[in-house]
This record gives C-alpha cells, sequence and structure tokens, in this order.
C-alpha cells in the first residue's frame, strides 16, 4: 500500500503541475485585463501596476515566476483588489463553503443509501418506482432550476425557510437540498443495483437458510458488501460539495468561495482565479486518494497497485 500512496502522490502532484500550467497559459490569453483604465489614468501608473505583477515581462518568465512562488505556497495577491492575498480569499470564502458541504454530504448519504436500499428490498413496487422517480429527477434536474424552484415555493409563497446567506441554521436547508439532491440520485442508483446484485450471492442464500433475521443479514452482509461503489462515487462527490457549487452559492447569496469565484472571474482577477483553482484541484485530487485507499480497506479482494 505504501508503494501505491507514494504513486497515486506523485500523479497528484503531476496533475497538478499540469492544472496550474493549463490555468497560467488560459489566462493569459483571455480577452481583457484587470486593470481598469478608470483605476489607472496615467500610463505611468498602469506600467508600475504591471511590473508589480511581473506584468511587464516575458511571458516565460512570468510563468517560472508564477511556479517558483506555488513552490513556495504563495498564490499571489489580488490584482483588483491590492493588499487582499489569495489565501485571504481563501480563509474567507472556504470555511463558509465547506460548512455548506459537509452539511450536504451528510444529507446526501443518508438519503441516497435510504433511498436505493428501500427500492432494492421493498417487495411493494410503489415504493421502487417512486424511489426511482425521485433519482431520475435528481439526475435529470439541474441544480440552479431545483434551487429556483425552492426559493419561489418555500421562501417567496410559502415564506417557510429563509434563502439568503448562511445566518442560521433554517439557512442551510434549501441550497443543501439543491447542492445534494444530484448526489442524492446517483448514490441511491448505486446502492440498489449494487444490494440487488449481494442479495442473489452464495453467502446471503446460506446466511437466511440458517435462520439469521432477515434485518441481520441486510445490515451485516449485505449493506457492508454493497456500498464499496457508494465509498468510491463518495471521494470525489465530497470534494464537490466541500469545493461547493458555484450557481447554488450565487443563486441563495452564500458568501462562499464559489461566489468569490465568479467575482474573480468578472473582474478577471487572474491570481484569483489561478489560486483558487489551484485549491479546489488540491482537495479533488487529495480525497480520491482518500477514497482509493478507504475502499482497499474495506474490502481486501481490491489490490493496490
Amino acid at each position: 500500500m505504501f508503494k501505491y500512496i507514494v504513486k497515486r502522490v506523485l500523479i497528484g502532484f503531476i496533475t497538478l503541475f499540469i492544472l496550474a500550467t493549463a490555468t497560467f497559459f488560459l489566462m493569459k490569453i483571455t480577452p481583457g485585463s484587470p486593470f481598469s483604465a478608470e483605476k489607472y489614468k496615467s500610463p505611468e501608473a498602469l506600467a508600475a501596476a504591471k511590473a508589480k505583477y511581473n506584468l511587464d515581462k516575458p511571458i516565460m518568465e512570468q510563468y517560472v515566476l508564477y511556479m517558483s512562488d506555488l513552490a513556495h505556497g504563495d498564490l499571489g495577491e489580488s490584482m483588483v483588489h491590492q493588499g487582499n492575498t489569495v489565501w485571504y480569499y481563501i480563509k474567507h470564502g472556504f470555511p463558509v463553503t465547506a460548512r455548506l458541504g459537509v452539511v450536504a454530504f451528510i444529507l446526501s448519504v443518508f438519503g441516497g443509501i435510504s433511498l436505493g436500499a428501500a427500492a432494492a428490498l421493498s417487495k411493494k413496487k410503489w415504493i421502487n418506482n417512486l424511489c426511482m422517480i425521485v433519482a431520475t429527477i435528481g439526475v435529470s434536474v439541474p441544480s440552479f432550476l431545483i434551487a429556483m424552484l425552492l426559493i419561489i415555493v418555500f421562501g417567496v409563497e410559502l415564506k417557510w425557510l429563509p434563502f439568503v446567506g448562511l445566518t442560521k441554521p433554517a439557512n442551510y436547508i434549501l441550497p443543501a437540498i439543491s447542492l445534494s439532491l444530484y448526489p442524492i440520485a446517483m448514490i441511491a442508483r448505486l446502492t440498489r443495483s449494487s444490494l440487488l446484485e449481494v442479495m442473489k450471492q452464495d453467502y446471503i442464500i446460506l446466511a437466511r437458510s440458517k435462520g439469521t433475521p432477515y434485518k441481520k443479514v441486510v445490515i451485516k452482509h449485505a449493506l457492508k458488501n454493497a456500498m464499496l461503489p457508494v465509498i468510491t462515487y463518495c471521494g470525489p462527490m465530497f470534494a464537490f460539495l466541500l469545493t461547493g457549487s458555484f450557481v447554488i452559492e450565487n443563486a441563495f447569496s452564500i458568501p462562499g468561495i464559489g461566489k468569490t469565484f465568479i467575482t474573480c472571474v468578472t473582474d478577471r482577477d487572474y491570481t484569483v482565479i489561478m489560486g483558487v483553482t489551484i485549491f479546489l484541484g488540491i482537495i479533488i485530487i487529495t480525497f480520491n486518494l482518500l477514497s482509493d485507499i478507504l475502499s482497499a480497506m474495506i474490502d481486501p479482494r481490491i489490490k493496490l497497485k
């Protein structure tokens, strides 16, 4: 396992290097500039601003300087809001996004497994159909459309729930549902198909023939072995939820890292865009690695190579 972890970490660094390189050069070919004429009224002031961010140097020299700073953990300073570093935006935006992501993750896991297990184990056809309808809606309907529908129905018309910011626990309900409906649908489908397959295995039939209670067979034997595809999916899913949905944060006016990212794209704040992209890339790579390791620990039949 140690060799596998070292190999995956090296692959992660290579992936991160490619991501940083691609993001850097994409920012350079993007039309527009973070330096507006209203802010820098004289050519001298504009030249001084470009020199501060090394934009007066050849592009390859800029690239080498940026990668050197990145290797030392320096993501740079905002080009639009001078004095604010990229870490400042991450420090203030990511905890908000992470709290919402954790709530959505818990809702996704419990909701998805419950729906999938009910669809697989229930002898009533209408329960199976209902669970699959919910799963189909979650997969096919975009999250922003669900968010708008929830805001209109429960926020504007019924006035049951708040839908602006994350100032109190009730504020988490609507954005968490909007963010988690797609993962709930995916986990429900994975749980249902995996559980149906596991329930046909010989060891399940043997356990039932010995008189083991049905609930014990399901919980102790079937669910444990049926969770492997779910765990594999939960790694990248948790990274996605932890980094937040830019659309959902905008819809509910949540001051998270997603809203910050969209604002920086609008302002063409290149250093913040690159820094946030690299930060999110690190999170996704890390949780993919953890998901693979956890899968192997749960099922010894999986060989890490």
